[in-house]
């Protein structure tokens, strides 16, 4: 049973792989090898949930290693195909698949989007050991803000930054401010148009005061 199942998987890459437009297609196919397994083994099978959650993990992986949105659109006809199982749930598990691609796209995209604000992009420095900080990652999942602050602060103190003055959303600002402030950075509080000149913008520096 495994050998005809682990044979039906080989013939359903062979079905992509003369689909594939790119070569960013022929590599995810070639590395979602077991969960091809995975999911023709549940297609002869009568689990149509486990199934479900097969396609969704062979979604995600063909996201992952960089197949295309054809590609994962497709796939499943060569599937199909290559076992010649039919029924009304295959729509189903159709689903199921450009659900895990589509997630895993944005999951993608949220990190890329969180590392466009890592140290040191997200800082300028005042003076040797002074740093000003601008917390503003569009992502507003504590999980996400929590580990994005407690990267930035790490990077921080191995830059031998001393003190922060953060600005930004409250919601990331308060997250770096912890994050800093738990690694023994000092907070300096944010500057305003009455207080030292040391920190104002030039033309207020100008403006007297």
């Amino acid at each position: 049973m495994s050998e005809r199942i682990e044979a039906l998987a080989a013939g359903w890459a062979a079905r992509d792989h003369a689909r594939a437009l790119v070569p960013e297609d022929h590599a995810a196919i070639d590395a979602t090898s077991a969960a091809r397994v995975l999911v023709v083994t549940r297609l002869l099978g009568d689990g149509h949930a486990d199934l479900f959650h097969a396609c969704l993990v062979l979604g995600r992986l063909l996201a992952e290693h960089g197949g295309t949105p054809t590609l994962a659109a497709a796939t499943m006809d060569g599937a199909i195909e290559e076992t010649g199982v039919r029924g009304e749930w295959l729509v189903s598990a159709r689903a199921a698949l450009a659900e895990g691609y589509a997630a895993a796209r944005i999951d993608k995209a949220r990190a890329d989007a969180m590392r466009a604000w890592d140290f040191p992009r997200c800082a300028v420095p005042v003076d040797k050991d002074t740093m000003a900080f601008v917390a503003g990652p569009p992502d507003d999942d504590d999980d996400a803000l929590g580990e994005w602050a407690a990267r930035v602060a790490v990077k921080a103190v191995r830059a031998k930054v001393r003190r922060a003055r953060v600005s930004g959303p409250e919601k990331p600002r308060n997250a770096l401010v912890e994050a800093l402030d738990l690694l023994g950075v000092e907070i300096l509080p944010a500057p305003t148009a009455g207080g030292s000149s040391r920190f104002r913008l030039p033309w207020l520096r100008r403006g007297g005061g």
